[in-house]
């Protein structure tokens, strides 16, 4: 049975808590040097909180004690491989091929390879692991992640979908099923997943939570919620630029066209080199009507960001507007030198062509309809193509 210091390092490290878990392990160890489970959860906690040394330290003290100890014998081997040293790996590995491997044996040789880039290794070590300790969060967990890798979004929510059901007080097994959901389009159930998050998350994974659900429900067009998410986030940090900017498009897309452009401007002021916030200044000021200064501004824009679709788009629109279609056509050119798949632009160049050679505009207007979009834009198309008689 293990000791009163061993159970209540144990506990503590489960509530989060390592600095005061390790307290209690030396206090264990203090009384007893010997005392095996204060030395298994001093490593424990080390590697929890990624003290490789200070784990490395402990565990090389647990094997003295008690040298057969597979699990302590795992631990060093995936740090000295960590380390560099190439026949730990091959140390790693037997341990994990043993007919009496454990969980730590099976699931750090899954660590080792997912950092070394061996995916179906880890893959393979983490399921391993899973047969063990059907009832751990961590395999799960490390599995979806490697979904991810794959961009096999089914995988990944599955694995996160389970991790979160084993660990449902915990915030991250929730953020990265949202984020499986976003990636898989599944919006509304990004944001389910994203606000089970938010009710566990502390710290910086609230904030990540925080920012994730904001961008979802601009998707969704919950723009009450979004508002309300941004400035939980301002409240949390009132001097980020990035949080009043979002502010702005908040703002600016609930219809708020004056306090979007003022936390806009105040958002230059503050990073005046930072060209996105320059180019929400400039949709504002020309979704109020003010034409030449969001021409302006669009200008500034796309000379500090020459390769960015977005205010090269908005910028053309304008030009073309003042029949300035060559001047269009150069932009456009050179943002799909390097982005040649960007639907918008091809649309764009299709425009920009059609007065002059149909037949170009046809063939960039195929390409828009060919690389997809939504159903809003999928019509533009169809409407472009239909004028050309294409």
């Amino acid at each position: 049975m293990a000791s009163r210091y061993a159970q209540e390092g144990g506990q503590l490290l489960q509530q989060g808590q390592p600095a005061e878990a390790v307290k209690s392990f030396q206090k264990g160890l203090s009384i007893d040097p010997k005392d095996v489970d204060c030395l298994m959860g001093l490593v424990r906690t080390h590697l929890s909180t990624g003290a490789a040394q200070e784990a490395q330290g402990a565990v090389t003290r647990l094997l003295q004690v008690q040298p057969d100890n597979t699990e302590a014998q795992a631990h060093l081997a995936m740090l000295k491989a960590q380390a560099g040293d190439p026949v730990a790996l091959v140390t790693l590995k037997a341990l994990a091929a043993a007919p009496t491997a454990g969980y730590f044996e099976r699931f750090n040789l899954g660590t080792l390879l997912a950092e070394r880039g061996d995916l179906d290794g880890a893959r393979a070590a983490f399921e391993a692991a899973q047969v063990v300790a059907p009832h751990s969060v961590y395999p799960h967990f490390e599995l979806g992640r490697l979904a991810v890798q794959r961009k096999d979004t089914a995988a990944a929510v599955e694995h996160f979908q389970q991790a979160a059901s084993l660990a449902p007080q915990e915030a991250l097994p929730f953020l990265m099923l949202s984020r499986a959901h976003a990636s898989n389009g599944a919006v509304g159930l990004a944001i389910s997943a994203g606000v089970q998050a938010l009710e566990h998350a502390r710290g910086k994974t609230r904030v990540a939570v925080l920012q994730d659900l904001f961008r979802l429900y601009l998707q969704a067009n919950s723009q009450d919620a979004a508002r309300r998410t941004i400035q939980e986030l301002r409240e949390l940090d009132p001097t980020h630029v990035q949080y009043l900017h979002l502010q702005g498009l908040a703002a600016l897309l609930a219809g708020e066209l004056a306090e979007a452009r003022a936390l806009f401007e105040e958002a230059l002021q503050r990073a005046p080199h930072q060209w996105d916030v320059r180019h929400s200044l400039a949709q504002a000021h020309e979704a109020m009507g003010n034409r030449e200064e969001a021409r302006r501004l669009l200008e500034e824009t796309v000379a500090a960001a020459p390769n960015e679709p977005g205010p090269t788009n908005d910028l053309v629109r304008l030009l073309m507007g003042d029949q300035d279609h060559a001047r269009a056509r150069v932009l456009l050119e050179r943002v799909l030198a390097l982005n040649p798949n960007d639907a918008l632009t091809h649309l764009n160049l299709a425009r920009a062509h059609q007065p002059f050679d149909r037949a170009e505009a046809t063939r960039h207007a195929k390409q828009a309809q060919s690389l997809g979009g939504d159903d809003t834009f999928q019509e533009q198309v169809a409407r472009f193509l239909s004028d050309l008689g294409s």
